[in-house]
């Protein structure tokens, strides 16, 4: 049977995860499309509950052989849907609790040792940006995210659309406190750098880059939190032609990570 009511009660419960509210009171959040659908499944994602237009019901067997698979009508499908054209799968996903920590506080002990490759961000406020750095953070083998705790939702959707299924495997913590956490890292042995261009910021290009070298990227129009630039005590600037002021935030952390992957390769 295909479900043709948008006011059926499934439907609107999976409508409602647009909402951040909802999501983070059900813990729940959406998939869309059979690319992400796909990762979803291979990544061990789990999931609740899969709509789909009939002729997408063979696709999503092959992911999903014994599951229920709740066929919908196209308008039902743009009910719940957040994009413009849905390509014909959404699933209903819970919270990815086993690799994406919520408000961690973390101690120098947690740094000590041979280190893991860090990427910090400050006050990120664009789900698509953040995407996107997860998205490079993968390609690039960064081992964690730390988040400030206003940094965007990882779970809306521009965020999962933009992160092209790798949110579903990339750590990424959100801490209470992101200046506490760089002097915890300080503490730790690490090096921590804001991309903040004063005049004792290194040049990104000459600088000496170890495990235990981290990177702090800020807010599209603000930077980074000066209390946060504060506990870093370092600072350093990516070189670029003359009357480029400044990169997009997305596109500076993939700057960071790749010249990071590169040393350490």
């Amino acid at each position: 049977m295909t479900i043709t009511s948008r006011t059926n009660p499934a439907v609107i419960a999976a409508a409602s995860l647009k909402e951040k509210k909802y999501r983070d009171k059900n813990c729940a959040f959406l998939i869309e499309g059979k690319k992400l659908f796909a990762e979803a499944v291979l990544s061990g994602v789990t999931i609740e509950t899969v709509f789909a237009l009939a002729s997408q019901v063979p696709f999503c067997r092959t992911y999903r052989p014994d599951g229920e698979i709740i066929t919908v009508s196209e308008s039902v499908l743009e009910k719940i849907s957040t994009e413009k054209s849905p390509e014909g799968v959404i699933c209903v996903a819970k919270y990815i609790d086993k690799s994406h920590n919520i408000n961690k506080i973390y101690t120098m002990e947690d740094f000590s040792g041979e280190g893991r490759r860090i990427l910090l961000l400050s006050s990120l406020r664009d789900p698509g940006n953040l995407g996107t750095v997860i998205r490079s953070a993968a390609a690039f083998g960064c081992e964690e995210i730390l988040l400030s705790a206003d940094c965007a939702d990882l779970y809306h959707p521009r965020t999962v659309r933009a992160a092209m299924g790798t949110l579903f495997r990339q750590r990424v913590t959100r801490v209470p406190s992101l200046s506490e956490t760089v002097t915890a890292m300080n503490e730790g042995g690490y090096r921590v750098y804001a991309a903040v261009l004063d005049e004792k910021a290194e040049r990104l290009d000459r600088m000496t880059i170890d495990r235990k070298t981290a990177f702090i990227v800020g807010n599209e129009g603000h930077g980074i939190d000066p209390a946060v630039t504060a506990a870093a005590g370092r600072t350093v600037y990516i070189p670029m032609a003359p009357g480029v002021e400044s990169l997009n935030a997305a596109a500076a952390a993939a700057v960071f990570l790749w010249q990071s992957m590169v040393a350490l390769s």
